[in-house]
């Protein structure tokens, strides 16, 4: 009879936030352009005229609209569920990255500030109780992390929430992929009976699908900075919140695989960035791993594929497939399972990135080719005037 309430509860909260976001939207692409928070045409932007940015204000909306109310008719179950301690950390590192991302979009902050206000919303979760404890060793065993687990807790927080920031680069794609793995997420916290987390993520998916409304190609707003950090700390918050009652090793494997995507990325991203000019120093080779580029994922792919839309239902169907790998091990609580899964995960990104840039170099080959060609058939007395 639980499992029906919960159903009803994540429909009533995914349902509320679609329509909250739906509504919300252009009143929040009116203020963000009333105030020039653009994205202009340029640099990682692709697109040919200033979008405004701010999208995040009507994703804040819709989950607090989403969560809100099924969280005052099932209030006796989430206090079975949670603590107040627990509950207080989680809307308050929520309110911190999405301020610094309003910030960032309205006036532009240091990347030093937006990075101390994100350690600062990890650290708040842990130190509620949210952390990692044990991790299980192929043939040694589990090994108890200490404040390992906390450091871990806090790196995968701050970088998820990265991840799905440095994702933003094309029509539809973030809001996307976030409602793919909130749905994942919400498929485990069923399992579970988690109510927090489940309606939580229904909130969560539900605002992002209302976003895609105004958010698909071509885009009448983005998500900025304050809707993709907010996305990225919920999602690494919760997709960790879901897992922890499985084994050791697959409370940490879950959310990497549901994550999969954006996560591995990135890290592929940042070790290129590290490895290029190695001529340089090594400070600056590191610090060069933090700077945004053109080189991550949808980049390449965008310069392989012609039609953008494309591009960009690929990458949900890779989330998707990730998604249900993450299933099958939260599932089947098996250790081994999820650590194949994550290898073949790291190869089919790995592969992708490959593929898209080798596609790419081959689509570019040919017109410089014509170029060349055309140089060499102009007339000799034209080259001379």
């Amino acid at each position: 009879m639980s499992g029906v309430f919960l159903f009803i509860g994540s429909l009533l909260a995914a349902t509320a936030a679609l329509v909250s976001v739906i509504v919300a939207g252009p009143l929040v692409a009116r203020i963000a352009t009333a105030v020039r928070a653009m994205d202009y045409p340029g640099g990682r932007r692709v697109q040919r005229e200033a979008i405004p940015r701010m999208g995040g204000i009507a994703i804040a909306i819709g989950i607090a609209a989403g969560a809100g109310l099924p969280f005052v008719l099932l209030a006796k179950r989430f206090v079975l569920n949670i603590t107040p301690g627990l509950l207080f950390a989680l809307v308050l590192g929520s309110i911190l990255v999405f301020t610094i991302g309003v910030a960032e979009d309205v006036v532009g902050v240091t990347p030093a500030k937006r990075f101390l206000y994100q350690v600062a919303a990890a650290v708040g979760v842990v130190c509620a109780g949210w952390s990692l404890t044990h991790f299980y060793v192929p043939v040694w065993g589990e090994v108890e992390l200490g404040l390992w687990g906390s450091l871990a807790t806090v790196l995968w927080i701050v970088g998820v929430t990265n991840a799905i920031n440095l994702l933003d680069g094309l029509d539809g794609l973030a809001g996307g992929v976030a409602a793919i793995i909130a749905m994942g997420v919400l498929i485990i916290a069923w399992i579970q009976e988690n109510a927090l987390t489940a309606i939580l993520m229904s909130a969560t998916a539900g605002s992002c699908l209302g976003f895609l409304r105004h958010n698909w190609e071509p885009a009448k707003i983005y998500l900025g900075d304050s809707g993709s950090l907010t996305l990225g700390f919920l999602l690494a918050v919760m997709s960790l919140h879901a897992s922890m009652k499985g084994a050791a090793t697959v409370a940490i494997l879950t959310p990497v695989l549901a994550l999969g995507l954006p996560v591995i990325d990135t890290l592929l991203v940042m070790v290129v960035r590290f490895v290029e000019k190695p001529q340089g120093s090594v400070l600056r080779r590191f610090e060069r791993m933090f700077q945004a580029d053109r080189k991550h994922i949808h980049h390449l792919l965008s310069r392989a594929a012609p039609a953008r839309k494309h591009v960009v239902l690929v990458i949900y169907c890779v989330s998707a497939l990730f998604c249900v790998m993450a299933l099958a091990v939260a599932i089947s609580r098996s250790a081994v399972l999820g650590l194949a899964l994550a290898i073949v995960e790291m190869v089919v990104v790995f592969l992708m990135r490959n593929l898209a840039a080798l596609q790419s170099a081959r689509a570019i080959s040919p017109k410089r080719g014509s170029v060349r060609q055309n140089l060499l058939s102009v007339p000799r007395h034209a080259e001379r005037n």
